[in-house]
């Protein structure tokens, strides 16, 4: 008899405590919202996605190892280090920053694919970086990049083309660089 009296008591007080707790509310709750790919939307309309400066970086990344091997040929077939590698992606946020800097995000995504716009785009960016804030310093140390104002009668078609200087290295020869 004992055992029942405590069962009911028991039973009694979580009816007590369920009934007194605060009921919620789903109507406040925030539903989340997805993109058309399925993943949860986070960030507000006319700001930088992820994926899209994941996408700008790696596109950088590329024409960055194209642009050191062009100015570097030994370096062709050679994997970068770790340091080789963080120096590319240091590199490629500086030049990412300048763009953001400088176009919103509606005419990044126009003129973004428009492959003359991109190159020069970013290759002007690029070695901006490379002068003004010295990203890839175990690439290029004291070059001479021409900016803006500075392309001297530089024809469209130059434009494109690399320095012609020669990069110096720093410390070590150019094998150790992209080695593993």
């Amino acid at each position: 008899m004992k055992k029942n009296i405590l069962i009911i008591i028991a039973l009694g007080a979580l009816m007590f405590l369920s009934s007194s707790a605060e009921g919620v509310d789903n109507k406040t709750v925030d539903e989340p919202k997805f993109t058309r790919g399925g993943f949860p939307k986070i960030l507000d309309e006319g700001e930088w996605s992820s994926q899209l400066i994941y996408d700008t970086i790696g596109a950088c990344y590329s024409g960055t190892i194209r642009w050191i091997i062009m100015n570097n040929p030994s370096l062709i077939d050679k994997p970068p280090n770790f340091m080789a590698q963080r120096q590319m992606v240091e590199h490629c946020f500086c030049v990412m920053d300048k763009i953001r800097k400088e176009h919103k995000l509606e005419e990044y995504r126009v003129k973004v694919f428009d492959p003359e716009w991109t190159g020069e785009t970013f290759m002007l960016k690029a070695m901006e970086c490379v002068k003004k804030y010295k990203t890839l310093p175990s690439f290029f140390k004291d070059i001479e990049i021409p900016l803006d104002n500075e392309t001297n009668g530089e024809t469209e078609d130059s434009k494109d083309e690399l320095p012609s200087q020669k990069p110096k290295e720093s410390e070590g020869s150019p094998q150790t660089i992209f080695q593993g």
